[in-house]
């Protein structure tokens, strides 16, 4: 039977290695963060808040090279191609960082409206379609789902994104260089793609990962946001091994 004592000493050290975990990223892997203003500003601090990774948040005068080049990940909001004019007059930037390194995520759904084919490395058209969260989304092979946590087709059952809250205008094909990171819905569309850019990584994600992280937080949806940030890790190989030991420990205490 486990002692009062060993249970403290066993929460002491799970303690000890999330703290530690949390101090890694804010050390090793620096994130920049696009608003998508409107709305969803407060669900989307609200979903940072919760998961404990630490962000800047990128305003008009951040996309600078120099600037850009110290981010290790750029986040984008949820529909801040639509909302965010900073970010409007910037993609170009944005571009440049990716193809120097970079890896560039859409973090939330965009307005397939207001989107341009150019706004990513690669061309890539979106349509008016939302999907509910229904079981038949299926995972495709890929890094992405592997680092920091093993990321299933389970993670996407409609208990784990709420009604309404799983994915919004994503493309329905993967023209080019993209490749299929996650297929969902009755006819399998990819809605989320990953592409090479130069010598970075793009993913775009129409799956609204901060709404449903900020208004339900269900630890599916919490993993799945954890991966698209981190499973690249930071750009040095030193520091990306300092931050796969300590996650890995944290999520084996978990279980």
């Amino acid at each position: 039977m486990q002692t009062a004592r060993s249970r403290l000493l066993a929460f002491a050290s799970f303690l000890f290695l999330t703290l530690l975990a949390f101090s890694v990223y804010s050390q090793d892997l620096n994130i920049g963060f696009i608003t998508g203003r409107g709305d969803d500003a407060l669900v989307e601090e609200a979903a940072w808040e919760l998961v404990g990774i630490e962000k800047t948040n990128l305003g008009a005068g951040d996309f600078g090279a120099a600037n850009l080049s110290t981010y290790d990940v750029i986040a984008i909001g949820v529909v801040a191609f639509d909302q965010n004019q900073d970010l409007k007059d910037n993609f170009e930037a944005l571009k440049e960082y990716a193809e120097a390194g970079g890896y560039l995520l859409t973090i939330d759904f965009q307005q397939d409206s207001t989107w341009i084919p150019d706004y990513f490395p690669h061309s890539l058209t979106l349509f008016d379609d939302d999907l509910d969260a229904d079981g038949l989304s299926e995972v495709v092979d890929h890094p992405i789902w592997h680092t920091p946590n093993t990321i299933t087709d389970d993670h996407f059952a409609a208990a784990a994104w709420g009604a309404g809250d799983f994915m919004a205008d994503g493309p329905q094909d993967a023209p080019g260089a993209w490749e299929p990171l996650l297929l969902a819905g009755p006819s399998s569309w990819p809605v989320m793609v990953g592409a090479e850019a130069g010598s970075g990584f793009v993913v775009f994600n129409s799956i609204q990962v901060l709404q449903s992280v900020g208004r339900a937080a269900s630890e599916q949806a919490i993993e799945v946001m954890e991966n698209l940030l981190l499973w690249r890790g930071p750009r040095d190989v030193e520091a990306r091994g300092k931050l796969t030991t300590a996650w890995g420990a944290v999520k084996s205490d978990r279980r």
